[in-house]
C-alpha cells in the first residue's frame, strides 16, 4: 500500500468517526462531543440528573431537602448519569484508531 493510499484510507476511517468533533466558531475551531436524546424531554431529564448527582453528592444523605424534590431517587439519577457517561466513552475513535494502526503496520511490515 502507498503512502498515498495509507492516507487515503486513514481519511475515510477519521471522517467516519463519531465522537470529537470539530467545527468552526467564530475565529477558532470548537471541539465538541455530544450523547444521543430521545427528544427535549430525554434531554432535560439527563441535565436534571447530572444536577441531582451533583446534589446527592454534596448533600451525603442522599435525599433532597425540598418537600416538591422529595420524591426523586438517587438511584435513578446516579443511573441515568452512568448512561451518559458510557454513552460519551470513545469507542468508536478506538476502533478508529486501531484500524489507523493497521494500515500504517500493514506499511511497516512491508517495508521491513
Amino acid at each position: 500500500m502507498t503512502d498515498t493510499n495509507k492516507l487515503q484510507a486513514i481519511r475515510e476511517h477519521i471522517q467516519n468517526l463519531s465522537g470529537l468533533r470539530e467545527e468552526p466558531f467564530g475565529n477558532r475551531t470548537r471541539k465538541t462531543v455530544g450523547f444521543e436524546v430521545l427528544d427535549q424531554a430525554d434531554l432535560t431529564n439527563s441535565i436534571a440528573a447530572l444536577l441531582e448527582v451533583c446534589y446527592y453528592a454534596l448533600d451525603g444523605h442522599g435525599s433532597f431537602v425540598e418537600p416538591k424534590h422529595s420524591h426523586k431517587m438517587p438511584i435513578a439519577s446516579v443511573t441515568k448519569v452512568i448512561e451518559m457517561v458510557i454513552d460519551l466513552l470513545p469507542h468508536d475513535q478506538m476502533y478508529g484508531l486501531d484500524k489507523i494502526t493497521e494500515i500504517l503496520a500493514d506499511g511497516a511490515s512491508k517495508k521491513a
